[in-house]
């Protein structure tokens, strides 16, 4: 009888072993994926039509770098959620000087972006995640990007490539 619970932790373990991890499945039909690399400045007047009020940081900077091999870092809890997902991009995105590994993927039809945050020293410790699109200008610094919250329940805030 005792070696049941043995047995048990035996095949969990090898069934977690087994597990394939996430991988980028980059679509170069995805807009976002396909477009999101590069600096980010808040646009404060569209944000500001977008809200209905003023931003409260209005030079705020968003900085993304493509980085295929977050993806397998993601951790397991994250990564069971994700099941069966495609991911279609990973990398690091810098806010206020720090850096943040995140995954992009679909969520209910829309693009979304699963970023970390250290917690107790673990740079996965704390997901978060968010709503984004960008509108492709006839050069890419006319892109602008709209970030939303983690439902449609919100304004979006615009973003301008930065220099532009």
């Amino acid at each position: 009888m005792k070696l049941a619970p043995i047995v048990t932790l035996a095949l969990a373990i090898s069934a977690w072993l087994a597990a394939p991890e996430l991988k980028v499945a980059p679509d170069k039909e995805n807009v976002v994926a396909s477009r999101l690399v590069g600096e980010w400045v808040r646009d404060a007047e569209l944000t500001a039509r977008l809200r209905g009020r003023e931003p409260k940081e209005s030079a705020d900077v968003l900085a993304f770098r493509s980085a295929p091999e977050i993806a397998s870092h993601v951790p397991a809890e994250i990564e069971k959620a994700l099941d069966g997902k495609s991911i279609f991009m990973a990398g690091i995105m810098t806010r206020k000087e720090k850096e943040h590994p995140f995954v992009l993927i679909e969520m209910n039809g829309n693009p979304h972006l699963v970023y970390f945050r250290e917690r107790d020293g673990d740079p996965y410790g704390d997901a978060e995640s968010f709503i984004l699109s960008i509108a492709p200008g006839h050069a890419s610094a006319a892109d602008l990007l709209f970030i939303g919250g983690d439902f449609n329940n919100q304004p979006f805030d615009a973003w301008h490539r930065k220099g532009e």
